[in-house]
Formats: structure tokens, sequence, C-alpha cells
């Protein structure tokens, strides 16, 4: 069955809860903020793509505002019946040219070597300063690995912890679903 994206389409109400639980399922997804009223909401907002194969969701991205004029892009997270047929490529193709985050900076950290590539496919530039575009507040929140009075001189910065940015200025070619 074809994997199909319609942005806004009308889906079941069901669709939000069996992606709220699906997203809390993965270890490196943040669940706490993955409820299935928040993700309706986004979707709503023109600010998540949902893809779908049938009346299953198999694929999801959203993007979360945290702050006039900034929004962070959220983990992508392909059902696991589907992974590897380049779904991630497809969710992430679509992010740039969501109604919701035109002329704002939308911007994602990732620990993961394989999102650095997918995102730079699709205009998710890597930034060395972690100041500008984005206020460091934002872009080096709470972490695991170092406090926050040390979070200036973070190790992991730029080596195995990225800041990508994605400005109104890009544009994403033309969806081909």
């Amino acid at each position: 069955m074809p994997i199909t994206h319609v942005h806004p389409m009308n889906l079941p109400e069901s669709v939000w809860e069996t992606l709220s639980t699906s997203l809390s399922a993965e270890p490196k997804i943040d669940s706490t903020r993955n409820t299935a009223q928040n993700i309706k909401t986004l979707y709503e907002q023109n600010l998540a793509v949902v893809l779908m194969q049938g009346d299953v969701p198999v694929g999801f991205i959203a993007v979360w505002p945290v702050e006039k004029g900034f929004v962070e892009i959220g983990s992508v997270w392909v059902h696991p019946d589907v992974r590897g047929q380049g779904l991630s490529h497809q969710i992430y193709d679509a992010v740039p040219s969501l109604p919701g985050i035109q002329n704002i900076v939308a911007f994602g950290i990732t620990t993961n070597p394989i999102s650095v590539h997918v995102g730079e496919r699709v205009g998710l530039k890597i930034v060395r300063d972690w100041d500008t575009p984005v206020p460091r507040h934002l872009s080096c929140g709470p972490c695991e690995y170092i406090s926050p009075a040390d979070q200036s001189t973070c190790p992991k910065r730029g080596v195995s912890c990225w800041l990508r940015v994605i400005t109104s200025t890009y544009r994403a070619q033309p969806h081909r679903w």
C-alpha cells in the first residue's frame, strides 16, 4: 500500500493516540511533550507532518514553538515495519515548506549522525556558532552530559552534538507525493 501525505488531511482521532504511544515507546525521543493533544494541535497549526499508509500513521515529525520567531525541529519517527524505505527523507523534505515555519528560524539539535546527513539533504545547515542565529538558551538547553555553567565550553558541541538550522530563505523542492 502506498505511503501518502496530504497536508492538511482530516485524520481520525485515533491517529493522535497511536502516534503518541509510538513516540513514547522510542527510547531516543523525548516523549514528555508528545501527548495526543499536543501532536494534534501542532498538526492543525501546520507545524507537523504525518505520513499515512491507509489508516495507519507510519511517519511523523513536528516543529515545536519555543519562543517568538523560533521553532525546534523534533525527532523524526518512522514505524518499525517501514524503516529503511526512505521515509525519513520524505518527512524532512516536507518540513521547510510547512506554512507554520515561514519567516521564522527553525532549528534542531541532534546527536544522531544519520539525522545530520538526512537533514543536510533538505537544507538543515550545521551551525558552528551556538549563539546565532539561535540564542544559546534555546540551542543548548538542559543536558545530561554537562552542567549549565559549562555549556559554553561543551566538548560535544559540533563533534557529537550538532545544531542545525533552516531559515526562511530556504525553500524546499516540490514534494513528490
